[in-house]
């Protein structure tokens, strides 16, 4: 994939995985609610045509699975660090990607059963911010970033996740971002990332009372201190 050709690709999958996650809710909503509300025969008709639903939406995440993989896959593997990524040659495009898989990851791990990752702001968010020196300051910089600029969105999350609800968005962009300043290769990734959301999810209070905070500075030392404990 040519340089040039990045930016509007992730703008396609952003666009592919927004009506994917609009269609999901929007069938869970009228799933929940509109048959119950319904007399009999109305509940009737109801149900059938969600069943309907379920299939067109069923097609479209095959859709999108099989054109993603296909036609929009990326070639970048999962194994760069944050260091590595802001020396390489398309750092936000690279961020972007490897950001994406690793938070995929997290919110598996933490219970969210369903969740919008926005990949076209975590390209916008690394580019406006890469500028920065120290990896540890860079990677405070991007969770306040990305936890106020909308690049994820979470509305649904399992009663037993370790995280409180009014947490989860400041610790899942914590987590994602403290997977990638740790080293390790392909093979170790996964169990890496589950270790660095464990972390975030001990230090969940902190994290939150630091982000109220913006306090830059000491968000880099606790990055710091917890990348030390991946």
């Amino acid at each position: 994939m040519s340089p040039g050709f990045a930016p509007q690709t992730t703008q396609l999958k952003d666009a592919l995985r927004s009506l994917r996650y609009t269609l999901q809710k929007g069938r869970d909503a009228v799933k929940e609610t509109a048959p119950r509300r319904l007399p009999a025969p109305a509940s009737g008709m109801a149900l059938s045509a969600l069943g309907e639903i379920e299939v067109f939406a069923r097609n479209v995440d095959h859709f999108f699975c099989n054109f993603t993989h296909s036609v929009l896959s990326d070639s970048l593997t999962n194994s760069e660090n944050l260091r590595e990524i802001a020396a390489s040659s398309r750092p936000d495009y690279k961020f972007s990607v490897c950001y994406y898989v690793t938070m995929k990851l997290v919110l598996s791990h933490l219970g969210v059963k369903r969740g919008l990752v926005n990949q076209s702001a975590c390209r916008r968010a690394f580019a406006r911010l890469a500028q920065s020196q120290d990896v540890f300051e860079l990677a405070a910089q991007l969770a306040l970033h990305l936890t106020d600029d909308g690049s994820i969105t979470i509305d649904q999350l399992d009663d037993r996740s370790p995280v409180a609800g009014s947490r989860i968005t400041v610790v899942v962009v914590f987590a994602a971002i403290l997977s990638l300043l740790a080293e390790a290769d392909d093979g170790q990734r996964e169990a890496m990332v589950f270790a660095a959301t464990d972390i975030a999810a001990a230090v969940q209070e902190k994290i939150q009372d630091l982000y109220q905070k913006k306090d830059i500075s000491a968000l880099a030392s606790l990055f710091k201190w917890c990348a030390a404990h991946v």
